[in-house]
C-alpha cells in the first residue's frame, strides 16, 4: 500500500512538468498565407500606395496650414512685418544661403 502511495505521489510531482515542456512547444508562432489572384493583388497594393500618399499629402497639408497660421497671427500682432517677409524671400546672398566663401 505504501508503495502505490508513493508511486502516485512520485508521478503526480513529475506530470507537471511534462504539462510544461508541452506547453512550450504549443506556444510556437504561426504564420498564415493568403493567396490573391493577380488582379485582387493589384487593386490592394494600388489602395495601399493611394492611401499612403493620402496620408502623407494630409501630414504635409497640416503643416503648412499651421505655418500659415502662424504666420497670419503674428502679423496681426505686428511681430513682422510684411516688407521684412518679401526682403527675407528674396535675399540670394551667399550668407543666407549659409554656404562657405573660405575654409572655417
Amino acid at each position: 500500500m505504501k508503495k502505490s502511495i508513493y508511486a502516485a505521489l512520485i508521478v503526480a510531482s513529475i506530470s507537471p512538468f511534462t504539462a510544461l515542456a508541452a506547453n512550450d512547444h504549443q506556444d510556437m508562432d504561426h504564420m498564415s498565407v493568403v493567396y490573391r489572384a493577380p488582379l485582387e493583388y493589384a487593386a490592394y497594393q494600388y489602395t495601399t500606395e493611394m492611401l499612403s500618399n493620402f496620408n502623407l499629402q494630409l501630414l504635409a497639408d497640416i503643416y503648412i496650414q499651421a505655418r500659415m497660421s502662424s504666420l497670419q497671427m503674428a502679423k496681426e500682432q505686428s511681430l513682422i512685418s510684411n516688407k521684412l517677409s518679401m526682403e527675407q524671400q528674396h535675399d540670394k546672398s551667399l550668407a543666407s544661403t549659409g554656404v562657405m566663401t573660405s575654409a572655417e
